[in-house]
């Protein structure tokens, strides 16, 4: 009898001492949870930076229209305009792989007969654009008077831009990751926080940069209300970046 009750005796002390072990790991685990959760508070910052720098190229696209009854006779006066015109490009110095074609189509002139009640083809138009590149900004006014004196009917899209946008952009991501840095140090400061190096970089900026554009113009209206040089204002670009910053402590 006295063994039984010695043996329940020594396995309730087991038990015990099991619960109370076991109770103090949930303790020690919520406490490390706890403690865990204490240490992710964080201070999150975002800021933008932009440079403005000059354009120092441009793109302009120069295109040629010719219709005819004949689409055959419609296609070797669009090619002799536009090898004119080609010709012309090179002699103002603009190398053969800053000149490609952008847009090529032929398609018919249709004419609706209100007494036959249907549209019939009179003729046939061909379009001819060229995508140019100029590297030589001051060239970009030469070009349009040149073209345009030699049967360009279109002149569209000018658009400057920067050669080494990368150059710039990244100047303007610099600008916007010393201000978010600013703006955490002055938080942190507020609340008597120390914060070191970012636990978290984000670019959230996508690096575009937006070209200048200016409206499709009618060659041949430019150059019959234009100066003797047709002057044209580049502006300035603005290259923007934007970055976030998550601090923890």
């Amino acid at each position: 009898m006295s063994k039984k009750i010695i043996l329940a005796s020594i396995i309730t002390v087991v038990f015990t001492f099991g619960a109370i072990w076991g109770g103090a790991s949930l303790i020690n685990f919520a406490d490390t949870t706890q403690a865990s959760q204490a240490q992710q508070k964080t201070i999150s910052v975002s800021s933008e930076g932009s440079v403005k720098v000059k354009p120092d190229m441009a793109y302009i696209n120069v295109g040629v229209q010719t219709e005819n009854k004949s689409s055959k006779v419609a296609q070797q006066e669009n090619a002799t305009k536009m090898n004119q015109i080609m010709q012309v490009l090179k002699e103002l110095k603009i190398a053969e792989p800053d000149i490609k074609t952008s847009q090529y189509t032929i398609y018919p002139i249709e004419t609706y007969s209100q007494p036959d009640q249907r549209s019939y083809i009179t003729g046939y138009r061909v379009i001819n654009t060229l995508e140019v590149t100029i590297k030589d900004i001051s060239k970009v006014g030469a070009v349009i008077d040149s073209v345009s004196a030699n049967d360009a009917n279109t002149v569209s899209n000018i658009r400057f831009t920067v050669a080494d946008a990368d150059k710039y952009y990244l100047q303007a991501l610099e600008n916007a990751t010393g201000k978010a840095k600013a703006k955490a140090e002055v938080l942190a400061k507020q609340f008597g926080i120390k914060i070191g190096t970012p636990s978290q970089i984000n670019e959230t900026s996508g690096g575009y940069y937006p070209p200048i554009m200016y409206s499709t113009m009618d060659a041949v209206k430019a150059r019959a209300e234009a100066a003797p040089t047709t002057s044209i204002s580049a502006g300035e670009l603005e290259i923007s970046a934007s970055v976030g910053l998550v601090y923890t402590y």
